[in-house]
């Protein structure tokens, strides 16, 4: 009988079996288009609950890089509004490494549009090198990540080339990122500890409900979670949905904020293209894009310079382009169709 494996982030359904195939001379698995209790358009709960494993954290001027792998994993990129998955074919697939960017003193993590350079290498030979995805995963928020084939276990070395943000920094966030930057980690990767350290578990009772996987718990590794309503400065003037991502929209001293955020999980959505246009008494106070925006206090949001706002203005936000990243299972049928959000204060 023909095994079917259902691929989820950090692991599959069944990994003993998976990780006999994943191994040198067996056949790969048999990769299906997709869950079948997949949730078109939105969140939906995975059943399977993947683990991971910390290769270390390395700091780099007021920078702090931490980087961990998993078991390969399919997972879909983004283009505009189109995705195409990227399915676990090749059997040498042996782990997907995972890194993330944070500022030390604050713990803001950092989104980077180009993604981060990964260099993997044994005992100087040929290195293995990749340009990492901008992801989105239910257990870890935004962080980068990929597949890595391994010509074999044991020791490597393993290089982060640390790219610069290209968005407006605030607050104690200002002048950090200067230059790019650099780290290495020494990390012996063992067959049998990919395979039994990092199973995870089943979440069939709960697979392809509206929900998510909590988000993982880790020490010395801050998630990119969105702040509580209660906790961005301003005032708020409304809050709406579209794709199935909550939004936030604040009037903040001169400027109009908007906070994109998952629901269940709370994780920013960075890397989008969104607009605004203010009305009031039906003409059109002010128009046009928000700037991607990173500070201590509201961490990964956009903003307009605005006059002000009065009650009774209509604010529309428009969705020029959804988050431009990679998705894990999960996330991949969300935040894509996008419409409009209007709000009147």
């Amino acid at each position: 009988m023909r095994r079917r494996v259902f691929l989820e982030i950090g692991g599959a359904a069944g990994l003993a079996s998976l990780a006999g195939c994943l191994s040198a001379g067996s056949p790969s698995p048999e990769v299906e288009p997709g869950p079948p209790w997949r949730r078109d358009g939105e969140v939906y709960h995975t059943g399977h609950d993947g683990g991971m494993e910390m290769i270390g954290f390395a700091q780099s001027g007021s920078l702090t890089v931490g980087l961990s792998y998993a078991f390969p994993t399919q997972f879909w990129t983004v283009a505009g509004s189109r995705r195409n998955r990227i399915d676990l074919t090749d059997r040498n697939d042996a782990v997907h490494i995972m890194a993330s960017v944070w500022d030390t003193d604050t713990e803001t993590v950092f989104p980077i549009a180009s993604g981060l350079r990964v260099s993997v290498e044994r005992d100087g030979s040929s290195p293995i090198q990749k340009a990492l995805w901008p992801m989105l995963s239910q257990k870890m928020g935004f962080h980068f990540g990929d597949n890595f084939t391994l010509e074999e276990w044991g020791e490597h070395t393993i290089t982060v080339d640390i790219g610069s943000p290209s968005l407006q920094k605030r607050g104690g966030l200002q002048g950090s990122f200067e230059g790019i930057d650099s780290v290495s980690f020494e990390y012996n990767f063992q067959l049998s500890k990919r395979n039994y350290n990092i199973s995870g578990t089943e979440k069939i009772n709960k697979r392809g409900t509206h929900a998510a996987v909590p988000p993982m718990q880790m020490s010395r590794h801050p998630l990119s979670f969105a702040p509580r309503p209660s906790e961005i400065p301003g005032r708020l003037l409304g809050r709406a949905t579209s794709g199935d991502a909550d939004f936030l929209v604040f009037a903040d001293d001169s400027s109009l904020v908007v906070s994109p955020r998952t629901p269940f999980n709370r994780f920013v959505l960075p890397l989008m293209s969104l607009s605004a246009r203010i009305e009031r008494d039906g003409q059109t106070v002010t128009e046009g894009s928000l700037t991607p925006t990173i500070d201590p206090s509201r961490d990964y949001h956009y903003r307009r310079p605005i006059d002000g706002v009065e009650t009774g203005d209509t604010i529309t936000i428009s969705i020029d382009a959804p988050p431009q990243t990679a998705r894990h299972a999960g996330y991949e049928s969300a935040f894509l169709e996008m419409s409009d959000v209007t709000i009147t204060v």
